[in-house]
Order: C-alpha cells, then sequence, then structure tokens
C-alpha cells in the first residue's frame, strides 16, 4: 500500500483537475490514471511522475489558436496543401510550441545501470490475483519461479478492493495474504517493468531506470490482468476523467474527497468500483448504455446499496462547468429502449471502470488475437489451460479473457498443473480431472464462458476455424449503445477523443478512412439489396489507418486506444474487429531511457 500522498493528489483536493496540457492543441488535460502505463500517456506531452512527489512538467506550455485549429488535425497533414507549401516556414514554429519537455527539463537518471541476470524455471508477469496463485501452485509443484510486477505492491486491482466477492471475501484481504504467502515460496521483483522481446533477449527495467533485467526461463505465464481506458463521448478530452483503480487509491489511500462521481462500466469490476466508492461516503452514479446492469454476480446487490443507478443512457453531451462536468445522458435508442428519458448530472469526475484485457505481449509475440466478447473483447486465442500455441508461453486471468476472481484462481490451478505435467510432476488423469472441474465450473457459472474456450480450443463444429462474431455492444463507446444510437454519435465525432496522446478524435479516423478509400463515403446503414456488396467492401486495416492519423504513434504504444478503436469502427461499419485486425505492437512496454538500455552511457 502507497502511503506518501502524490502531487496528483494535492492539486485533486485544490479543484486543479487539468494538471497537463495536450500535445497537440494545449488543451487542459487531466492525469487520468496513476499505474506504471500511463507513464508514456503524461510522456506524450512532456510530463513525467505526476504520481510521486515531484514531477516533471515543462515550463512553458502552448495552444494552438482556434482558427487553426484545422491545419493542426491529425486528418489534415499531410494531404493539406497549404500545409505542405507552408511547412518549411512554420517548421521551427511548430517545433518551439510542441508541448514537450526541453531537454534540461528531463528527468534524471542513473549515470550507471545495473545488468541483472534473472534466470528461472517459470517466469510469471503479473503480480495480481492471477499471477500470484499460479506462482504459488508452480511454487508447490517445486518450479523455479520469478514473478515481475510494474507496481510497488502485490494484488492489482483488488489491492484496494473491501467488496465481499464469491469464495474470496473481501478482496483486499484475500490478496494481501496470498501476496506474503507467495513472497516467502517464490523470487518477487516488485517496481519492475517487463519490457518485452528483443531479437536476442527478454528484458525488463527498474522504474527508477537503475537496473536493466536480462530473463530466462524455460516457460512464460503471461499475468498481466486488464486495463481500464478511457471513454469515449463528445467532450470526453475534459481533464475530469479517471480510471476505476485510480480513483479508489485516491480516495482510499490519498484522501482525494470528490462530492460526487459517475461510474462508467456496468460489469463486475464496474459495479465494485461504484459500491467502494459509495462505501466512502461519496454520492456515486453507475452508468452504462447497456440494456440491464452486465454483472451477473453483483446486479442484485447494486439495489440495496446507495449507488444511484442510470443504466440503459448514453452520453450525448459534456462541458466542464464552474462546478464540474455537466454530462447529458439520453435513453438507448431501438429495440432495448424502455423508457423515454433524458437526464443532466454535474460531477466532480467520470470514473471509467471500462476495462479490456491486456494483449500487449501476446500481440508482440504473434499469438492470435481474435474477438470474443464473452469475455471482454479482443483476446488471445488459448485453450482450458491457458496455453497459447507458441511452445512455452501462457496466458492466464484477465489477459486471456476477463473471468470472476473464483474462476481465476482455478484456471490459475491448471495452467500450473499443464505445465507440470510436461515436466513429468503432474500425471495426465490429475491435469485431466482437474479440467474437467474447471470447466463444470465454467459451465456452472456462465455457460458462455465454457462455450467461447471450447471454440478457441475447437474451433467450428471442430474445424479449428475460429467464427468471430459482430461487435453488438462497446463498453468504453458511452455515446452509442445500440447500432441504432451510431448514426447520431457519429454527428459528434469530431468532439470525441481516441488517442489522448496524440490528440486524434473519432471524426479524424472517419476522415482518414475516407482518404484511404480514396475519397469513397462508406455509409452506415445498408439499403436492402446492397448487402452483399458492403459484405465485400474491404475497409482500411488499423496499421494504415494509424500511419494517416497517427493513432497509437505516441510513448504509450496506443496502450489507451488501438483495441478501442477497432471495437468501435468494428461497431459502426459492423465489420468482423479481425478484418481492421491490430497494429504490430513492438519493444518497449513502456518507455525507457536508451542510457538505461546502453548501461547509463
Amino acid at each position: 500500500m502507497m502511503s506518501k500522498r502524490p502531487w496528483v493528489a494535492e492539486e485533486l483536493g485544490r479543484g486543479n483537475y487539468g494538471v497537463m496540457r495536450s500535445s497537440r492543441y494545449g488543451e487542459p488535460r487531466g492525469f487520468l490514471c496513476c499505474e506504471w502505463w500511463c507513464e508514456g500517456y503524461w510522456a506524450s506531452s512532456g510530463y513525467y511522475n505526476l504520481c510521486g512527489d515531484k514531477p516533471t512538467m515543462p515550463r512553458k506550455t502552448t495552444s494552438v489558436p482556434s482558427i487553426l485549429r484545422g491545419l493542426a488535425k491529425p486528418s489534415s497533414f499531410p494531404r493539406n496543401r497549404l500545409l505542405i507549401l507552408l511547412w518549411p516556414i512554420i517548421r521551427e514554429r511548430v517545433r518551439e510550441s510542441l508541448n514537450r519537455s526541453s531537454i534540461d527539463e528531463l528527468p534524471a537518471i542513473s549515470a550507471k545501470t545495473e545488468y541483472v541476470k534473472v534466470d528461472s524455471d517459470v517466469l510469471v508477469v503479473g503480480g495480481g490475483l492471477a499471477g500470484l496463485s499460479i506462482s504459488r501452485e508452480l511454487a508447490k509443484l517445486g518450479f523455479k519461479v520469478v514473478l515481475v510486477e510494474g507496481e510497488d505492491y502485490l494484488g492489482g486491482h483488488l489491492i484496494v478492493d473491501d467488496v465481499e466477492i464469491r469464495e474470496l471475501g473481501r478482496g483486499n484481504e484475500f490478496v494481501n495474504k496470498l501476496g506474503r504467502e507467495v513472497e516467502n515460496l517464490v523470487t518477487v521483483y516488485r517496481g519492475v517493468v517487463f519490457d518485452g522481446f528483443l531479437e536476442d533477449s527478454v528484458t525488463g527495467h527498474s522504474r527508477d531506470f537503475t537496473k536493466l533485467y536480462i530473463f530466462n526461463y524455460k516457460y512464460l505465464v503471461l499475468a498481466q490482468g486488464f486495463r481500464e481506458v478511457p471513454l469515449v463521448f463528445p467532450g470526453n478530452n475534459t481533464p475530469r476523467m479517471i480510471t476505476g483503480l485510480s480513483a479508489l487509491k485516491l480516495v482510499k489511500w490519498w484522501g482525494y474527497r470528490p462530492r460526487r462521481l459517475l461510474v462508467w462500466g456496468s460489469d463486475d469490476w464496474g459495479v465494485r468500483v461504484a459500491m467502494n466508492l459509495a462505501q466512502q461516503g461519496i454520492e456515486v452514479y453507475l452508468g452504462d448504455n447497456s440494456a440491464i446492469i452486465r454483472s451477473d454476480l453483483y446486479r442484485d446487490r447494486i439495489g440495496s446499496s446507495d449507488v444511484k443507478v442510470l443504466i440503459g443512457t448514453n452520453i450525448v453531451d459534456s462541458k466542464d462547468t464552474g462546478d464540474g462536468l455537466r454530462i447529458v445522458l439520453e435513453n438507448l435508442r431501438g429495440r432495448k429502449a424502455k423508457i423515454r428519458r433524458r437526464e443532466e448530472v454535474v460531477v466532480d469526475a467520470v470514473v471509467s471502470a471500462a476495462r479490456l484485457p491486456v494483449i500487449d505481449l501476446p500481440a508482440q509475440l504473434g499469438a492470435s488475437i481474435v474477438y470474443a466478447p464473452e469475455i471482454g473483447g479482443l483476446v488471445p486465442r488459448r485453450g482450458f489451460t491457458g496455453d497459447l500455441g507458441l511452445g512455452n508461453v501462457y496466458v492466464v486471468g484477465d489477459a486471456g479473457g476477463l473471468l470472476p476472481e473464483f474462476l481465476v484462481i482455478r484456471q490459475a490451478r491448471v495452467t500450473a498443473l499443464s505445465i507440470g505435467a510436461r515436466e513429468g510432476l503432474v500425471g495426465k488423469d490429475d491435469l485431466d480431472r482437474e479440467v474437467a472441474e474447471f470447466k463444470k465450473d465454467l459451465v456452472n457459472t456462465n455457460s458462455s464462458y465454457y462455450n467461447v474456450l471450447l471454440r478457441f480450443e475447437q474451433g467450428l463444429h471442430g474445424t479449428g476455424y475460429y467464427a468471430e462474431p459482430n461487435v453488438t455492444h462497446v463498453p468504453m463507446w458511452a455515446a452509442a449503445g445500440t447500432t441504432e444510437d451510431v448514426e447520431r454519435a457519429i454527428k459528434g465525432a469530431d468532439k470525441q477523443y481516441l488517442c489522448f496522446c496524440e490528440d486524434v478524435t473519432l471524426g479524424d479516423v472517419l476522415e482518414g478512412i475516407k482518404v484511404l478509400m480514396h475519397g469513397r463515403e462508406v455509409r452506415v446503414k445498408v439499403l436492402h439489396g446492397e448487402e452483399e456488396e458492403y459484405k465485400s467492401l474491404k475497409l482500411p486495416s488499423m496499421e494504415r489507418i494509424k500511419r494517416v492519423v497517427g493513432l497509437g504513434t505516441g510513448p504509450c504504444q496506443g496502450k489507451f486506444c488501438l483495441v478501442s478503436t477497432n471495437l468501435i469502427l468494428s461497431f459502426i461499419y459492423q465489420k468482423k474487429p479481425g478484418e481492421f485486425g491490430i497494429p504490430r505492437i513492438r519493444f518497449p512496454e513502456t518507455p525507457i531511457p536508451m542510457a538505461t538500455l546502453a548501461g547509463g552511457e
């Protein structure tokens, strides 16, 4: 648990949410989150260590005048002829005006980097519930296990969760006890970011850049869990957006005391975030543009809490006011709409509990990434044991698909026994019996969990082919809950930001697609008789879109935008997510100074 109050908590206490300026337009922007993967987003605008006690910030910030904003848009450059002609003249001015820290403002790093070689039988990446659970199981089988965690604490999102969880009790009490047990069984590196894979080595680095780790292992287990992403709605460039995990840290650890919050996302985690915040005496709204609360496990419990429910609504407008963020909500359109309504709420901040499995490392390794809405969206294709089909790499926990916590623990045991069976430490009958029990638990909890993993393993009718379904709901697109809402939602596309590092809006992306389609307008609504022609229409890939508008090219490498954008575009155009794909995920996981890689030289 962190006890030292960070700088950003002090600023929020003063009512200052706009602690940053965006990189392209110089708009006031919020810090968004306090996890290690947020550092790339901060660095995009020249900010560092915002959730520490001594942040680094640019001494001079600028903003683009509204009259010139059109020329600065990602979808304008480099196709705007006037801008191309004038570019040699304004180049130096542009370089000076970008919101970046100068070389003498960058954080100081160690003059010498220590190289640390780490040998293990099994390397586990991620110290949340899944990583801790499988580390314990593997250690009991006799493996030499090394666990790497980017944060300075173990336990993942459960570290701040006081709500009763099925078969676990209070989440924070459970993971604290589990963490202490695991630290006595395996080697644990806290505050170490696993960077990924180079041609000749697998590396990581300490958050203070004083150590570079070289990992050697026989088996690799990826247990990085989920990542909360920014919501997409008109006016979402507000500084008043915070992710759920960071909101709980700020409230429970660092004394942040907002009056009123809107938590968006009603799956298991979203409901628990709302309940945790309400327990702290905060007035909490729970919103989602799903037809009902999506959590099967907590749907009934929310009714007995103090949380006010705004389910079945879209965010159609928002505006920062002197008193907070004014949010306008309207009900869903189409067949899912039960009651016609329009509401306005004013909150201190909107809390995004919209989450996605962390697929960075499986994608970097070339694992098959497919769409499975039953378990969270884009996920690595794997079987019941978590085997990614790469020889020695497994995925466990939410990184392989969102599952209830008690099932994550069951899956961790199955994966550990699978690795043990490959080494002759576990009999085939014991493994088969555990897999059968895990399958039964999946079916009893929610049969869709079992069905999707079965399709992963066997494919359609046992052919090995996995048929991706259409996208029917995008949790983070708060502006459109149904296909009937899409046409209205994209009218405000220029006010809906997708990439916060590079200030790329949904409007920029849609304009980029039009350019890549050589000016052809791709309609959202298809008329009767045009279905076959539309099905054969090939839209540009995410890689091409990224190169045109700069989406995901910031230091965070698209952690907050690439998957969200894929799902939103798939929803808009009713295409399979696999048709858009995802851009290549490159080393490293988070920005690292070249001097650290070079040994401090």
